[in-house]
């Protein structure tokens, strides 16, 4: 099973699993993913809008590094979390998804000059994909699947606040599911506010 940060890139490709879009949005909503599965699993805690870790560092890398960095800086807004260090933790789902097979990378160049990594899914991957953006979608429209389905709640969730259900649900389905996602936004609460307001932030700097 992929974790949540890894079901948020396979729900950013496109249908065709070749292509991953560049957006600013995606670090903060990774990023949201693995403080969001922490606080699901209970290693991460909620003290008045701040993040404390407890137990132990988990096993998966992009999980531990998140761990261990509120670990050792306890009581800092869930905010600060989501902005630190989101393109390092994309990078780090990357590789895990890339070593359990369902991605591939490939180098080339644009115009024979300058280097460009290609980032694919494979036939696994887009299999996986193709799941994660069906369990999105029922979450989204189904309110008996979004009981049953904890976890693709939280991704849809998590998704919204941060702009990533594109490639599941076409923006009139956006538009007239606006309550429900909003809903499911703010059932991944304190984690989803964080994002929304992240992917704000990066937003209003592009235009300004």
């Amino acid at each position: 099973m992929t974790t949540l940060a890894g079901d948020m890139i396979l729900l950013a490709f496109d249908a065709e699993g070749g292509r991953l879009p560049v957006r600013q949005s995606l670090a903060p909503a990774v990023r949201g993913a693995l403080l969001a599965e922490l606080l699901d699993g209970g290693a991460l805690t909620d003290e008045a809008g701040t993040a404390g870790a407890v137990g132990e560092a988990p096993r998966d890398a992009a999980l531990r590094e998140v761990w261990q960095r509120v670990s050792a800086e306890p009581g800092r807004k869930w905010l600060h979390w989501v902005r630190k260090d989101g393109r390092a933790s994309v990078h780090e789902v990357l590789r895990g998804l890339e070593k359990d097979g369902l991605l591939e990378r490939s180098a080339g160049r644009v115009f024979g000059l300058f280097p460009l990594e290609r980032v694919g899914l494979t036939p696994e991957g887009l299999a996986a994909a193709g799941e994660v953006r069906a369990a999105v979608t029922a979450a989204a429209e189904d309110p008996a699947a979004r009981a049953a389905d904890g976890r693709a709640a939280l991704l849809a969730g998590l998704a919204h606040a941060g702009g990533q259900l594109g490639t599941a649900l076409s923006a009139d389905r956006r538009r007239a599911l606006k309550d429900r996602l909003t809903a499911l936004s703010e059932s991944a609460a304190p984690v989803s506010p964080a994002v929304r307001r992240a992917v704000q932030d990066l937003q209003g700097a592009a235009v300004s």
